[in-house]
C-alpha cells in the first residue's frame, strides 16, 4: 500500500545571524553553497517544506531567485522582521503543488527590557485533504548570551503555553528549530516537556511533545579498536564547550501526540534524522566552509 508523506526539514545556514555584531557571510560563493545544498534537500531528499535560520530579506530574494530558476512549484515564505531591538531570521521553502502556508503570528515577550523572540507560528495546509498542521518555528538565544539559558526557558514557557492550547482542542503540533539547548536540557525536557519515552507521550498525548532526537546525542559508531581517525558524529553542530562536549543536537523537531497514533498523520522515524549525506558533510568537515550546522529532516505518512 502505498503511503501519502510529507517530509520537512530544518537547517541553520550560518549567512546572516540576526545579533547585530555577528556579521553577514553572504556573498556569491556562499549563496550557492547553501542554494544548491537547498536544492539537493529537495530533489534528492524529496523535502516538501524546509525552513531555515540565520537568513536575511537580501538572503531569501537571492534563494528565491535562485530557485525558481532551477525548479518548479517552490515557493518562499520570508518571515524575516524586526522586533524590539533584534529580528526574527527564518524563511520557509515549500511545495506549493503539495501543502500551503499560512502565517499566524509571532510569539514574544519582554522580560526586563528585553525582547524573548520564542516563535513564529506557521500553519500548514495540506492540500490533499485541507487538514492543518501548526508549526511553531524557533531560533533561541545563544549559549554565547550571558542570560541565555533563562531566555530560553522563558521562550519554552511561551511555545508551551500556546502549543498546549492547540494540543488540548486536539489538532496536530509541531515544533522546529534550532534551540540552543540539547534534548536533555531543562528548556526543552521540563519546560516543553518534550520527551524520549514514546509512551508517555502516547498515554498523554495532549501534554507531552515526542522528542526523535534524543536519539542524535548518541553517536551511531561503536568504538573498537580497529577504528582509527574516524569521526564519531553525535548531532547536528560541533562546538567545544568549557565541559567538554563537542557535539550537540540543539536542531530538534518534536512532535504532539497525536502524531503517535491518535491522529491522521503517523511520525516516521526511520526518516527523521540528521542529514549525513556527503555532500553535506564535506561541507560541514571544511573549516573553510560557512556552514556550522547539519540539516535535520522529518517524515510523517498519512494511510
Amino acid at each position: 500500500m502505498l503511503l501519502y508523506n510529507l517530509k520537512m526539514a530544518w537547517w541553520n545556514t550560518a549567512l546572516t545571524p540576526a545579533a547585530k555584531n555577528a556579521g553577514s557571510k553572504a556573498n556569491k560563493e556562499t549563496y550557492t553553497i547553501i542554494c544548491e545544498h537547498i536544492k539537493n534537500l529537495i530533489i534528492d531528499l524529496s523535502c516538501d517544506l524546509i525552513a531555515i535560520c540565520e537568513v536575511s530579506t537580501e538572503d531569501i530574494a537571492c534563494i528565491n531567485s535562485y530557485l525558481d530558476s532551477n525548479l518548479t512549484n517552490i515557493k518562499v515564505l520570508d518571515l524575516t522582521n524586526s522586533i524590539g531591538r533584534t529580528r526574527f531570521d527564518i524563511a520557509v521553502i515549500y511545495n506549493s503543488a503539495k501543502i500551503d502556508l499560512n502565517y499566524r503570528h509571532h510569539l514574544s515577550k519582554i522580560l526586563t527590557g528585553n525582547t524573548i523572540k520564542a516563535a513564529q507560528l506557521v500553519e500548514i495546509i495540506n492540500l490533499d485533504d485541507k487538514k492543518r498542521i501548526h508549526l511553531f518555528l524557533c531560533h533561541w538565544p545563544s549559549r554565547l548570551n550571558g542570560e541565555g539559558e533563562k531566555r530560553r526557558k522563558a521562550a519554552a514557557d511561551i511555545v508551551y503555553l500556546s502549543a498546549s492550547e492547540l494540543m488540548s482542542e486536539n489538532e496536530d503540533v509541531i515544533l522546529m528549530g534550532d534551540f540552543n539547548d540539547n534534548p536533555y536540557d531543562e528548556s526543552i525536557l521540563h519546560n516543553l516537556k518534550a520527551s524520549r519515552c514514546h509512551d508517555t507521550v502516547r498515554k498523554y498525548p495532549n501534554e507531552f511533545f515526542y522528542n526523535p532526537f534524543w536519539r542524535s546525542i548518541v553517536s551511531d559508531k561503536k568504538y573498537n579498536y580497529l577504528i582509527k581517525d574516524e569521526i564519531f558524529r553525535s548531532g547536528s553542530h560541533r562546538y567545544k564547550q568549557f565541559q567538554g562536549t563537542i557535539w550537540h543536537s540543539y536542531d530538534q523537531i518534536m512532535f504532539s501526540g497525536s502524531f503517535l497514533g491518535s491522529g491522521s498523520w503517523h511520525l516516521n522515524e526511520q526518516s527523521t534524522k540528521v542529514v549525513d549525506e556527503i555532500g553535506f558533510l564535506n561541507d560541514f568537515d571544511n573549516s573553510k566552509n560557512l556552514i556550522d550546522h547539519l540539516p535535520i529532516i522529518c517524515e510523517l505518512i498519512k494511510p
